[in-house]
């Protein structure tokens, strides 16, 4: 029987509403911005390529290692290369968030991810959050003004954890904090190679929710690797953990 579903964050509970590459540039001179007002000298054209080129550098550094050394230790790094003395951590979080609101801003529910969730609940299921995530007080906050916290019991997000999904050990904590056999739940997400190859590693029963089976690293590994079942939408994931509920 299923007692429990691990539930991915982006493109599955929520979506982003806009131009990836447009929306880049405008967080990245949010933080400019805020740290040129904290009294940061910085020459703006360096430290603009400079970070899109770390953040570049790290995106595939984790993907491959499947480590999360987070974005302030990216952004620590660029300060340190642009010869900038160090500053206190009360300035470099606030020049992340700076960054991090201007993506907030394009992040939405899918229309269908809360009564999805309310329904999994009703059934009894358990239900926690796993999340790839370069900063732990990014997800929170979207967590916050999605309102969905509450929903989830727990939430690990890998910037805590220093490990990334399909790591075995980014489940652990889940697993750990309720003692559910990993036969006995679900892993529901978008991504073939660290959602569903991560379930699938840990012994899981796993949902591919088809948001993103466009993106590369999804098509890449289609027809290598498959779930035990693939939805559209979140509404059908949750109709499925419901329906799977009492199946042996």
């Amino acid at each position: 029987m299923i007692r429990g579903a691990i539930l991915d964050y982006g493109s599955t509970l929520i979506t982003f509403d806009g131009d990836v590459a447009e929306v880049r540039g405008r967080a990245h001179r949010a933080m400019l911005e805020s740290l040129g007002g904290a009294g940061v000298t910085l020459r703006e054209n360096s430290f603009l390529a400079r970070l899109a080129r770390s953040f570049e550098a790290y995106d595939r550094k984790r993907a491959a290692d499947h480590t999360e050394t987070t974005a302030l230790s990216v952004l620590t790094a660029v300060l340190e290369a642009e010869k900038v003395p160090p500053q206190p951590i009360t300035i470099l979080r606030r020049a992340l968030r700076s960054m991090y609101e201007v993506y907030e801003a394009h992040w939405i529910l899918f229309p269908d991810s809360i009564a999805a969730l309310e329904k999994i609940r009703a059934a009894g299921l358990r239900t926690a959050m796993l999340s790839n995530a370069s900063d732990e007080e990014n997800v929170r906050r979207m967590l916050d003004n999605h309102k969905l916290e509450a929903y989830f019991d727990p939430v690990v997000i890998s910037a805590a954890i220093g490990i990334r999904k399909p790591d075995r050990r980014a489940f652990q904590p889940i697993l750990d904090a309720w003692g559910i056999p990993a036969g006995q739940i679900v892993m529901v997400g978008d991504q073939l190679g660290a959602d569903i190859l991560g379930g699938k590693q840990i012994g899981m029963r796993t949902i591919w929710l088809t948001t993103e089976e466009k993106a590369p690293a999804n098509q890449k590994l289609r027809g290598k690797l498959s779930a035990d079942a693939q939805v559209k939408t979140i509404g059908e994931a949750a109709a499925l953990l419901v329906h799977w509920k009492d199946q042996p």
